[in-house]
């Protein structure tokens, strides 16, 4: 299949292409030679041509699905050097739903570039949050050690340069705490909401959020089918799923209509 013709049909938004996300996945790596880098282009700041801008969108997904693992390091950077570029190519619904299951293809060990990308304060919260929810898969999947875990998550509250009492990151800390089981983070994750330190936001709801908080961790203490919890809580990697391609091709960024 021509590369022309593959990035036509990526980046058409009329119709399924049935036959172009096969052929790409049924060959890895031709499709890392053409979307790799079209990646790194877009993560330096290149100026993409429109089809290849548009194609990028389920590239990625393709990368991912393939789990080629070189394609972290450049999206990383899209994420944090280009981000208004990354929100176009995947889409507002893209990065909060698909862009956590993505990083969880493709990271495989390598948490620690996450957790530096939960740390950038200044990026929009969906991108911090996908990352903090693929960085808790790699915890899950005991890719990093619990002690640093743990350590991790305590000087995230404790830091001086900790995330305000109003980001909204700080519901992505909780969940990270409750689905991992840290029970002995309850005592502080209770007091920073009870408080005020977090989820200022809330305004008059820490009691709501603490018996939630409480629930959830519960919920993860007596589970027993380890499978079955981690897809009920959304820790599936891209492309495992049923749906998957059909719905990531209906989130898909739809151009601007022109009046």
């Amino acid at each position: 299949m021509d590369r022309r013709n593959i990035l036509e049909d990526l980046a058409s938004r009329n119709a399924f292409p049935v036959e172009t996300i096969p052929y790409c996945l049924d060959n890895p790596q031709r499709s890392a030679a053409i979307f790799l880098p079209l990646l790194g282009k877009a993560a330096s700041g290149s100026t993409l041509e429109p089809t290849e801008e548009k194609s990028l969108y389920l590239g990625i997904h393709i990368l991912a699905a393939l789990r080629i693992s070189a394609a972290l390091s450049p999206l990383l950077d899209l994420a944090t050097k280009q981000p208004q570029l990354l929100f176009q190519i995947l889409g507002e619904v893209g990065i909060a739903t698909t862009l956590p299951r993505i990083l969880m293809c493709l990271a495989d060990g390598r948490g620690d570039a996450l957790w530096q990308v939960v740390k950038r304060h200044e990026l929009d919260f969906l991108i911090r949050d996908a990352c903090l929810r693929a960085w808790t898969y790699e915890a899950l999947n005991d890719r990093m050690s619990a002690v640093a875990v743990t350590q991790a998550l305590r000087a995230y509250l404790d830091e001086d340069d900790a995330p305000e009492p109003d980001d909204p990151i700080w519901s992505g800390w909780l969940i990270a705490i409750a689905d991992l089981g840290h029970s002995e983070l309850e005592p502080i994750a209770v007091r920073a909401i009870e408080t005020g330190r977090i989820l200022a936001e809330d305004g008059g709801r820490a009691e709501n959020d603490v018996a939630g908080f409480k629930t959830a961790l519960q919920e993860t203490i007596s589970a027993t089918d380890l499978s079955a919890w981690l897809e009920k809580r959304g820790y599936v990697p891209f492309g495992k799923g049923e749906r998957d391609w059909g719905d990531c091709f209906l989130n898909a960024p739809q151009p601007p209509h022109l009046l």
